[in-house]
């Protein structure tokens, strides 16, 4: 009996409900690993897109000290907006200032709208300080290249105060020195006493007499007599009446009908400042107005470049004809959410092309 238990203990094997479980695990386990790898992957590729764009930043900035870059020679570094992929730098690679377009990774794109800044022979930007930001596409992430007005290239600062210093203001010097032009003193002079001069009297001119035109008829006789000779002379003259020309009736012109007016979006106002520190600045408003609209229109609002930095809010998201809506913008806390975007603004149907919001964030 005790040999009989022991080969039946050694037929025992797993059960259909144990091969389930373990082959479930062995997906979730190999599924998490894949993702993560891939979260990493696309992470690396943000931060080396990121690293590349703040590099030749610093490199145009060099340049433009290097050179001692005159006036139209600054080097630059300049992108095209949300959603793009392409960047131009401006700058001498070694064989003269010449301009090179550089691609970012696969699934790397821009998140803010259009900017380039320019680089003076001292390294300070010519205009005001840019925040670009570098977005991932599979991550719905985005890291921040700051460039300050002194040139300053950094990369995923939480808090850039730049924008938060004041404008210098240069007061202007006086003198006391008169400036005035001197007006010399008129001296007077003796005036000279005119001499008469004698008045040539003129010969009168004969008037000359006018003569009476003759008027011809259709039939005549003349007789004339000359000093120099006599002459006579019979002339008849048949005069052919002149056609009179018939009028040729103008045709009246049909009245055109009267154009119907397109449909016109706008924004008011079209660009708007906020702030992600302070309350009173992180929410704005813009109003959407429609004029000359027919029919029922559905409002909608977006981000451009598929983006979501900012929080949108409409007030109406239908309009029966002409009519107003307002768009609440309000900020979104993290680096990744400052710099200056766009908001797109349409209806369905159309009306015109739609309007469009500019935004800018500041810490």
């Amino acid at each position: 009996m005790n040999g009989k238990r022991r080969i039946a203990r050694r037929q025992h094997g797993f059960t259909i409900m144990q091969m389930v479980i373990t082959v479930a695990i062995i997906a979730i386990v190999s599924t998490v690993g894949v993702l993560g790898a891939k979260s990493a992957r696309e992470h690396f590729k943000m931060q080396n897109s990121a690293r590349l764009f703040a590099t030749y930043a610093e490199k145009a900035r060099a340049d433009s000290v290097r050179r001692h870059a005159a006036s139209g020679q600054e080097a630059s570094i300049e992108m095209f907006g949300e959603g793009t992929t392409t960047y131009n730098v401006t700058m001498d690679f070694g064989s003269g200032v010449e301009t090179r377009t550089f691609q970012l990774d696969s699934g790397i794109t821009f998140g803010t709208a259009a900017a380039k800044v320019t680089f003076n022979w001292r390294g300070r930007l010519l205009g005001e300080a840019v925040v670009f930001q570098v977005k991932s596409t599979y991550l719905d992430d985005e890291i921040p290249v700051d460039v300050s007005g002194s040139g300053d290239v950094t990369i995923w600062s939480q808090y850039y105060p730049d924008r938060l210093i004041p404008d210098v203001t240069v007061s202007s010097a006086g003198d006391d020195v008169n400036h005035s032009t001197p007006t010399p003193t008129p001296t007077s002079t003796p005036s000279a006493t005119a001499t008469p001069s004698p008045q040539s009297s003129a010969s009168p001119s004969p008037t000359a007499t006018a003569t009476p035109t003759a008027t011809p008829n259709g039939n005549g006789n003349g007789n004339g007599n000359g000093n120099g000779g006599n002459g006579n002379g019979n002339g008849n003259g048949n005069a052919s009446p002149t056609p009179t020309a018939t009028p040729t009736p103008t045709p009246s012109a049909s009245p055109s009908a009267t154009p119907i007016p397109q449909c016109v979006a706008t924004m008011s106002p079209s660009s708007i400042s906020l702030s992600q520190s302070v309350d009173a600045q992180k929410t704005g408003t813009s109003t959407f107005t429609m004029s000359n609209g027919t029919g029922v229109r559905i409002i909608s609002a977006v981000q451009a470049g598929n983006g979501n930095s900012l929080v949108l809010g409409l007030s109406l998201a239908r309009i029966d004809g002409s009519g107003s809506s307002v768009l609440t913008v309000t900020t979104k806390n993290g680096a990744g959410n400052r710099g200056v975007f766009v908001v797109n603004v349409t209806t369905s149907p159309a009306c015109g092309s739609g309007a469009q919001l500019t935004v800018s964030v500041s810490n």
